[in-house]
């Protein structure tokens, strides 16, 4: 098993993960950033219009494998609310 490190952030701060998790490969280790971005996103998008969160993923020697991100935007009385081309 090897050791993947989570850095986590908004649009204005980053988090850099020193402890990182032991995990069985790439995949696994993908598969948690994308329930630590679930885990921000209950936490954090809450009321923040335009706020933006991420994951991202390296390994032990610092290589960059995936970033996951999400962000949140509110329209209200905007034209694209009544396009006709998009889903209902």
């Amino acid at each position: 098993m090897a050791r993947y490190f989570f850095d986590t952030g908004d649009s204005d701060a980053v988090i850099r993960d020193e402890a990182g998790i032991e995990c069985d490969g790439v995949e696994e280790a993908r598969r948690e950033a994308m329930e630590g971005l679930i885990d921000l996103a209950r936490e954090f998008l809450n009321d923040f219009d335009g706020q933006q969160l991420f994951v991202q993923v390296r390994d032990e020697k610092g290589n960059k494998l995936a970033k996951l991100s999400l962000s949140l935007r509110m329209q209200i009385g905007t034209d694209e609310l009544t396009d006709p081309r998009l889903p209902a």
